[in-house]
This record gives structure tokens, C-alpha cells and sequence, in this order.
């Protein structure tokens, strides 16, 4: 028998009751769960459905739905990352590398002008402030929106970039730009080189994050017009 709407939404909460909270995930369990619950009410239409669902429940093993919500978590995010590595890698290849190589122009340029040759790692952290500032601001009103969707959180990694992205910002000053290369120890020196590497990583970043953080929204837009939610 085919499940009707008011059913599949009942499973849909029984599903979350059982600590899958996320929208996506609650799809992914009820595509392996739909077509077993129909089965046993075909079998026995006078099963309820709350019981239906507790027997199939029982099937999936002591760990309940646990494999299969961690299996679609993980590929979640493994197809963030490499997104992201494709993204990093599209800017090089295409004509939007033009932006960084102004920006580096531009740093250079005004370094040579107040004559100070460490003052890019200023700018350079400038850059990156700003950058963040704006995809906070920009993005974080579809943060209630997208909350409950495991696609959304997986890009939460983002805000861990930001995060990262940040605190050698402020760092910078202190352990590159302050700091004596003549008598600090070489400690010091590898610690102003990782700065200042991820610096320009991040730079780089702030070039693909929003394109990134886009796909994300499009292929939860798109989940929601397959399920109609």
C-alpha cells in the first residue's frame, strides 16, 4: 500500500523523536524506511503505524539509524571539502584569479609607499577582517533557514575557517609584523611563516567561500523541491 502524506509525515516526526533532527537526514532514513513500513501494513493493514515503524526500527540492529544517518553525515562532508578544493582550484584556472593578483598588486603598492616592508602582513589581515565581516553579515540571515538541514551544518566548517581566518588576523601584528627576526629564536621565525602562509591561504579562501557557501543553498533548495518541504 502507498503511504499517504499524513502518514509519511508521521514518520518523518517519529523519526525525529529518535534524535535525527536534521531535515536531510530524516529523508535519507525515510527512503530506507517508507518502502518497509508500506510492506508490513500490506501484510497486516490493523498494524498501526507507530508499530510498524518500532518493527522496522528493530531491524536496523542494536544502533537503531545510527550507520546509516554517520554514513550520510560523512559524505555530506566529504562533498564540502572537496567543493571546496575544486573551488580553490577553479580560481586559479579561471579569469577570477585577476582579483587576488590586484589585491596582491595593490598590498605591494602601498607597502612601497609608506615604505614599511613588513606592513603587507597589515594589509594582507585587513583584507581577511573585512572579508569575514562581510560574509557574516551577508550570510548569517539564512543561518535560520538552513539550521535544521545536515547540509547546512556540514558548511559550518566554514565559520571554523572564518574562525582560524580571524585569529591570525589579530596575531599577525604581534608575531609578524612586531616581531624582531634578528633575536627572536627560530621558533618565533617558523611561527610568523605559518601565520603568515595561512594569511594568504585565507586570503585565497575568501575568494571561493561565498560561491561555496551558494552551492550549499542550492542543493538544500533543491532537496526541498524533491520532498516538498
Amino acid at each position: 500500500m502507498k503511504l499517504s502524506s499524513f502518514q509519511i509525515t508521521q514518520l518523518k516526526k517519529l523519526i525525529s523523536y529518535k534524535g535525527y533532527p536534521e531535515i536531510d537526514v530524516q529523508y535519507e532514513i525515510l527512503d530506507h524506511v517508507a518502502c518497509k513500513v508500506e510492506k508490513l501494513l500490506e501484510q497486516n493493514p490493523s498494524l498501526a503505524l507507530d508499530d510498524a515503524f518500532r518493527k522496522v526500527h528493530s531491524e536496523f540492529g542494536i544502533f537503531g539509524f545510527s550507520d546509516l544517518a554517520d554514513s550520510y553525515r560523512k559524505s555530506i562532508e566529504k562533498r564540502f571539502w572537496k567543493n571546496y578544493l575544486l573551488e580553490i582550484r577553479n580560481l586559479f584556472l579561471s579569469y577570477r584569479i585577476i582579483l587576488p593578483l590586484l589585491l596582491s598588486a595593490l598590498i605591494y603598492q602601498a607597502s612601497n609607499l609608506i615604505d614599511d616592508p613588513k606592513s603587507w602582513i597589515l594589509f594582507l589581515a585587513g583584507f581577511c577582517l573585512l572579508g569575514s565581516l562581510f560574509l557574516i553579515v551577508k550570510y548569517w540571515r539564512k543561518h535560520s533557514e538552513y539550521k535544521n538541514y545536515a547540509a547546512y551544518l556540514s558548511s559550518n566548517h566554514i565559520f571554523q575557517l572564518l574562525n582560524i581566518g580571524l585569529l591570525c588576523s589579530l596575531y599577525s601584528y604581534q608575531h609578524v609584523y612586531s616581531a624582531s627576526f634578528e633575536n627572536d629564536p627560530l621558533f618565533v621565525i617558523v611561527l610568523a611563516g605559518i601565520i603568515g602562509f595561512i594569511l594568504v591561504w585565507f586570503a585565497l579562501s575568501l575568494f571561493t567561500l561565498p560561491r561555496l557557501l551558494d552551492k550549499t543553498m542550492l542543493e538544500i533548495e533543491e532537496l526541498k523541491k524533491i520532498y516538498g518541504s
